[in-house]
């Protein structure tokens, strides 16, 4: 990659500190965009039929809920790329290749995400919030924790990979040391996202049978260490040596 030039630089705009090399949308922004959308979609045509009654009508607004979980997911990750993609600008193979890695794993993920945002409400609600989808063993639900655990990790982790790889090409990039600080920082997140998603599916199998939805919960962790980890590295970058 031939490093950017200080005219290029210039010209860039700066958002919270860090200059946005990437404010003209790539072939593979755009890509990855349209995959997103379709992933929406199969989320909407995943409801069983079109209502023809209104019983019918209320048992789909009941499903609206999890839908909107689901949807804010997928939402949050192409946000995430978008992000990436506006700081850095990047197009070679490397990123190509990560951004394809990200679209089969979301979209191997959305029908599981889709049936377990709908069997969390059904839980939560004692199946006032209804769920299609049903299991048959305790060993089943314990199954899809760790499907879900296993996937949102793989997702963590190629957010992880896109920032190491612009952190490794900072001389490229002409990133300045607060840049590139700010680069490893993101990537140590997504680590920890990882590890708590691989704790999920961890306590999914290791809880008893009764217990195996509260697994769940585990991933309520990711907004305090999303906080706690920038702050403790602020903390040990400001202190003496």
């Amino acid at each position: 990659m031939t490093p950017l030039s200080d005219s290029y630089l210039r010209q860039c705009p700066v958002e919270g500190g860090f200059r946005l090399r990437g404010m003209e949308m790539t072939r593979i922004e755009v890509f990855v965009d349209a995959a997103f959308a379709f992933a929406v979609t199969m989320l909407v045509i995943s409801f069983d039929a079109i209502p023809t009654n209104w019983d019918e009508i209320i048992v789909a607004i009941k499903h609206i809920p999890a839908f909107v979980v689901a949807v804010a997911q997928l939402v949050w990750i192409w946000y995430e790329h978008s992000r990436w993609s506006k700081r850095y600008g990047m197009e070679d193979a490397m990123t190509v290749f990560l951004s394809a890695l990200l679209l089969i794993i979301v979209l191997v993920y959305v029908y599981p995400l889709r049936i377990m945002a709908s069997g969390m409400f059904g839980w939560m609600t004692g199946g006032y919030l209804p769920t299609s989808f049903h299991m048959n063993s305790w060993d089943q639900l314990s199954g899809m924790f760790i499907f879900l655990g296993v996937g949102f990790a793989a997702i963590c982790l190629t957010f992880v990979f896109f920032y190491r790889y612009a952190a490794r090409m900072h001389g490229p990039l002409r990133l300045n040391e607060s840049e590139l600080y700010d680069t490893r920082t993101i990537a140590d997140i997504w680590g920890g996202f990882a590890v708590i998603a691989l704790l999920s599916a961890l306590v999914a199998i290791i809880l008893p049978p009764p217990w195996i939805p509260f697994s769940g919960f585990v991933y309520m962790l990711i907004w305090p260490w999303a906080a706690w980890w920038p702050r403790q590295r602020e903390k040990a970058r400001t202190e003496p040596a």
